[in-house]
């Protein structure tokens, strides 16, 4: 190395599932464009590979560093204030924290490099980039108006193409030819004339879509509204650490409570996240933020192209917004004066990433807040047993807001047991549609207002069987029953996308007459269209929603009441506010209760009572109808009596038995393999491997305790087959260490076996 030459050292992680960080040096000219955020490529066990700047760190007397190759970014994807956020991820999920921030990045900027390139081709490592496009302005130091033209010799729009370049001062090429057909010949001439000029500018791709029935006016806010606001903003002014959860009943103005507080954390200087538990719940969201905040509201969701998801990302790293509004993945919003943290239906376990990283969002979110220093506020109609405990013990501030907006009554709910029409000769359709739900179906038809059907299976029917033989027609890869879809005539499984045309016979028999069982969202819209055939029916799933757009054509046909009938899965639960639908309907409240799940009942009282908040948000009164087989239940009795405390009472009482959270951490240790034989003596051996780790500790073993291994409730999935140990402890610490443990002994163990292990740290996924 030249004398003299700068040398700086720099902890990197590199994306690599490895655990640790590592220390690289960096030389020369380079030194000077290093920097916490940014990606770098290395040499790491002979290849090639990206990395990210963590700290630049005091020099190390260690012989064999390795310099880097190159830096691969002109600005930090990432402030230094997220470095620690990285490595809590990392060490309480046990994911190695290369991945970890893989992860947080846009896709785009996640891109295999080649083999045994030294440096990869321009635009190989950014599949996406900055998007420029032509614009067209007056030139400097030209005068332009109409009299410059012959209106006689002149093409007839010229003069209109004039007014709006000198009006706007500066228009795109791209916008120009769309108002105009001769627009390029109109841009040609005056550029040659030299009183108009081509130049490139950089332009955010527009993810705003359509704006749905949003007013930029806010209402005034109620006695309990500013009750609650006045706390947060006292609290956002302290700018130091606390968590508030929001119990607020589904129509009582949570949203505009949220903007509120966002704007005073504006006015202080400090930058928001928003969080909603789907994707689909950010259009109507970031369209009100939109209406009122301008260009200040950035979004971030998995479902934005790479193109798309890059630009949001760069304008939020460049401090260019004062919100970030999005799903799960707005978790890593790259915000650098962070603020306020707002999780919106905090309960809904959509937060929690069920594949690779499998973090929960919004336990991460308050973590974030934490180090941040920010007020974090879980924000709930339905709050999660474990944050209400939290609450109770004082561990979160609690504020409630227990009546609608407008003093509008809560939903009128009557629970339909629906075993009185098992074997009735005279009603068709009792298992779908119960003579109830129809007639009130007909009366709401009549008086010209909405219903919504809420079904939490998708697809036709949920089984197909061969009536002779009973034998019912499975998933190759998956030990599940297909489910059958009318529309295009398939058995699907939906675990894997399996699929096949029925068969003719039965492959165990050999016999004719299979049939489809059960029913699903499909079905339901066949019957409705059948009994009211004058309805207009429409059905909002996964199958329905898959194209871009979908949902906001749904929801317009909805708000423009071109719509009767909106059936859907979990889909149609929260979020939306349609003053004209005055029934809802649940098909089947058994469907989540049937689960081999502790949470089953929470989840079950959760669906309930935020489908029953979709009615009655105007001046009708609205009205519930649960079908249900077990109408006794205790959460369906609590959601019917809009009684959150008496089922919080019930839920922690018999999880306070078992062990469960709030008063455990658990994880869930799942081993996969192609041999069921061989996966289940691996999971045998990791059991005693487990229990021997145990017997040596001086400490904690009381606290532990480890359920299994047994099978999964889905034992084979996607072709593998499935064995589960879970592991239950009452402090958390006890557990991460077993964990770290576990993870390090048993490579010896998995070694040339295939079978693969999956630390799951408070999982939420149970089959």
């Amino acid at each position: 190395m030249a004398e003299g030459l700068k040398k700086i050292y720099v902890q990197i992680a590199v994306a690599l599932p490895v655990n640790g960080t590592f220390t690289y040096t960096v030389t020369g000219d380079l030194a000077d464009k290093a920097g916490v955020g940014k990606r770098v490529l290395v040499s790491f066990s002979g290849r090639k590979v990206t990395g990210y700047i963590l700290r630049i760190i005091q020099p190390e007397n260690r012989k064999g560093l390795k310099d880097i190759i190159n830096i691969i970014d002109p600005y930090p994807l990432f402030p230094p204030n997220m470095v620690e956020f990285f490595e809590w991820l990392s060490n309480y999920y046990l994911y190695p924290i290369g991945l970890v921030i893989k992860t947080a990045l846009p896709t785009g900027l996640n891109v295999r490099i080649p083999y045994g390139t030294e440096m990869p081709p321009k635009g190989w490592l950014d599949r996406v980039g900055l998007l420029k496009r032509v614009f067209i302005t007056v030139k400097k130091g030209t005068f332009l108006d109409r009299s410059l033209f012959d209106p006689k010799r002149a093409p007839r729009n010229e003069g209109e193409f004039l007014e709006m370049i000198i009006k706007k001062k500066g228009v795109s090429l791209q916008e120009v030819k769309k108002a105009f057909n001769n627009g390029a010949y109109l841009v040609d001439k005056w550029v040659k004339k030299g009183f108009l000029k081509r130049s490139l500018r950089q332009v955010v791709r527009d993810i705003a879509g359509e704006n749905i029935f949003i007013s930029p006016n806010p209402p005034p806010l109620s006695v309990k509204q500013k009750e609650v606001l006045e706390k947060i903003s006292g609290k956002l002014k302290e700018k130091s650490f606390f968590t508030y959860l929001l119990h607020g009943v589904t129509g009582s103005g949570k949203t505009e409570v949220y903007y509120k507080a966002v704007k005073v954390a504006t006015e202080l200087g400090r930058q928001s996240i928003i969080m909603v538990p789907e994707i689909a719940l950010t259009v109507s969201l970031a369209s009100l933020f939109k209406a009122r905040l301008r260009d200040r509201v950035a979004v971030l969701h998995s479902a934005l192209s790479p193109g798309e998801r890059y630009d949001q990302w760069i304008r939020i790293a460049n401090g260019e917004a004062d919100v970030v509004i999005g799903a799960r993945s707005a978790l890593f919003a790259p915000i650098s004066r962070p603020g306020l943290i707002i999780i919106d239906e905090e309960h809904d376990s959509s937060y929690k990433q069920e594949e690779k990283f499998r973090y929960q969002a919004r336990d991460a979110a308050i973590v974030r807040a934490k180090l941040s220093q920010s007020l974090i506020i879980l924000g709930s109609g339905t709050p999660s047993i474990q944050s209400y405990q939290n609450a109770t013990i004082g561990k979160y501030g609690l504020l409630t807001m227990p009546e609608r907006i407008l003093k509008r009554e809560p939903p009128d709910i009557t629970v339909i047991d629906m075993t009185r029409f098992e074997g009735s000769p005279t009603v068709q359709n009792d298992s779908i549609i119960s003579p109830p739900l129809r007639e009130a179906i007909g009366e709401n038809l009549a008086k010209k207002k909405q219903t919504i059907l809420f079904l939490n299976r998708r697809g036709f029917s949920a089984l197909y069987l061969c009536r002779f033989c009973g034998e019912t027609l499975r998933c190759p890869n998956c030990e599940v029953s297909l489910t059958y879809h009318k529309q295009g005539n398939n058995l699907l499984c939906h675990y894997c996308g399996f699929r096949i045309q029925p068969p003719d016979r039965c492959p165990s028999c050999n016999r004719e007459n299979l049939k489809p069982y059960g029913f699903g969202t499909e079905r339901v819209v066949e019957t409705l269209r059948e009994v009211f055939p004058e309805a207009r029916v429409e059905r909002m799933d996964r199958d329905t929603m898959r194209y871009k757009g979908r949902l906001q054509q749904v929801l317009r046909r909805l708000e423009n009441y071109e719509t009767d009938i909106l059936v859907g899965t979990q889909m149609v639960t929260k979020g939306h506010d349609f003053p004209n639908i005055t029934l809802v309907g649940v098909i089947s409240a058994d469907l989540s209760l049937n689960n081999p799940d502790f949470r089953a009942g929470e989840i079950t009282f959760q669906l309930l009572s935020q489908v029953a908040g979709r009615t009655g948000r105007g001046n009708v009164p609205g009205r519930v109808i649960i079908q249900t087989f077990n109408p006794s239940h205790y959460a369906i009795i609590a959601a019917r009596d809009h009684d959150y405390k008496r089922f919080f009472s019930q839920e922690t009482n018999l999880r306070q038995q078992l062990d469960y959270p709030p008063f455990s951490s658990i994880a869930n240790l799942r081993l996969l393999g192609n041999s069921k034989t061989k996966t289940g003596k691996i999971a045998q051996q990791m059991g005693e491997k487990i229990h021997n780790i145990l017997k040596k500790r001086s400490s904690g073993k009381k606290d532990i305790k480890v359920l299994g291994p047994v099978e999964a409730p889905v034992a084979k999935l996607k072709g593998k087959y499935r064995q589960q140990i879970l592991i239950k402890s009452r402090r958390h610490g006890y557990l991460n260490q077993l964990l770290k443990e576990v993870g390090k002994g048993s490579a010896q163990i998995l070694s040339s076996s295939g079978v693969r292990l999956i630390i799951d740290v408070d999982p939420y996924q149970m089959m």
